[in-house]
């Protein structure tokens, strides 16, 4: 029989605040569904802070040229997009008449309103190369957002490859040979495929439970907003690349569509 706790011994319960995080589940609906919905979000709210906490380490080692530290954390960013792709799965559990039992319950709130996704896009550079459209819609919902983030992935990223006095497809070429900036070069591009993917999966999750052509909460409609988002790409460069190598071994590449 294990010891009473002493007034000032930490408990698993104190330390986790289990009783704070808990409290938060607060169901708007008598439906049942709605517990599963809930919970899926906070889960992912929760990987987001994580995500940006490890993400800011990762830029910080990308700048002091401390590759391997920075390979091991991003093997952990991918794990956590790796989950947090599954989630979409465990929510579709949830039946599309059920949640729309209870969707009419959430009136404006959206997932378009989630600070911390943004900031993991503003973190890896998005607005540098997504545009000026993105950068001001990104400014109107979170002013100050990106001059708060002075250093970005993107930015700590391309240093580290430019200081190291190698082309990326020379570091590819000569892979075993510079293994840890080859390493840098694949663990980045998971990063960004497992986010690609994260977006893919959510879409088919809204168009499984509300359609493409319904409005959302947030006002937009599915089809128009975020089958757009899949074009959001961190590292686009990483993405052609590939198509510069398939050329350089006898691969027959089609001229990229413009763009609109």
């Amino acid at each position: 029989m294990s010891k009473e706790l002493s007034e000032n011994q930490l408990s698993y319960i104190g330390h986790l605040q289990l009783d704070r995080l808990l409290s938060c589940l607060q169901p708007l609906s008598t439906h049942p569904e709605e517990h599963v919905f809930i919970t899926t979000h906070h889960s992912l709210e929760i990987w987001f802070k994580q995500l940006l906490f490890d993400l800011k380490r990762i830029v910080a080692h990308c700048d002091a040229d401390e590759l391997a530290q920075a390979n091991w954390l991003l093997k952990r960013v991918a794990e956590i997009l790796r989950l947090a792709e599954a989630h979409w799965t465990v929510l579709e559990t949830m039946s599309a008449a059920d949640f729309l039992e209870f969707r009419g319950k959430l009136t404006g709130a959206s997932g378009l309103q989630s600070r911390q996704f943004r900031e993991l896009e503003v973190l890896c550079g998005l607005h540098e190369i997504a545009g000026e459209e993105y950068a001001r819609r990104v400014e109107e919902a979170w002013p100050g957002m990106i001059a708060g983030t002075p250093r970005t992935l993107r930015a700590a990223f391309f240093g580290a490859i430019a200081r190291s006095g190698h082309r990326p497809e020379d570091i590819y070429r000569n892979r075993w040979k510079q293994f840890d900036l080859f390493s840098l070069l694949e663990s980045i591009f998971e990063l960004d495929r497992r986010v690609a993917a994260w977006r893919q999966s959510h879409i088919l999750m809204v168009r499984r439970q509300i359609g493409m052509r319904t409005r959302g909460t947030g006002g937009m409609v599915g089809q128009d907003y975020l089958a757009a988002t899949t074009r959001h790409l961190f590292f686009p460069e990483l993405w052609e690349l590939r198509h510069d190598m398939s050329a350089g071994a006898g691969g027959e590449v089609v001229a990229a569509e413009p763009k609109t």
